[in-house]
């Protein structure tokens, strides 16, 4: 039988995730990286799921977790309340970790905001419809059991 990851491993694993992430989002935004950018995000997304997954699941999103929680306080599979608050406080401090290390790196920092012609209701919108597709192929496809 498979030896089941320590809580300490799995917040590890969820904070590096996280980190590593967020950090190469930011560096490729920081460097001006339009052409390579979305491949290297990729596989930092594609490596880190593959090392940590099998430790915690690879989640490195709060809304992802607190969707599995959903599914498991719903009788679905998931994860338990209290691993989805400890998930989501080390994918919080990933995050800034990773932003006070691209910052420290480039020296400079950017602004998250709407583009020029778009206001706050329209990136919302576009954060919500995306977040919810997120969740749900993270739901039907890496949680959810065959039906007979």
């Amino acid at each position: 039988m498979a030896r089941v990851p320590s809580m300490g491993a799995q917040l590890f694993a969820e904070f590096l995730g996280t980190y590593l992430l967020v950090f190469t989002v930011g560096c490729n935004v920081l460097a001006s990286n339009a052409v390579w950018g979305a491949v290297s995000i990729a596989s930092v997304l594609m490596v880190s799921i593959y090392a940590l997954g099998g430790i915690s699941g690879a989640n490195f999103n709060p809304a992802v977790s607190i969707a599995l929680g959903l599914s498991k306080a719903m009788g679905g599979p998931g994860i338990e309340l209290k691993t989805v608050c400890l998930y989501c406080v080390m994918q919080i401090l990933g995050g800034i970790a990773a932003a006070l290390s691209y910052s420290g790196l480039y020296w400079d920092t950017f602004n998250l905001g709407p583009a020029p012609g778009f206001g706050m209701y329209h990136a919302g919108l576009c954060e919500m419809i995306y977040t919810f597709m997120l969740c749900f192929v993270v739901l039907n496809v890496a949680v959810a059991s065959q039906n007979s």
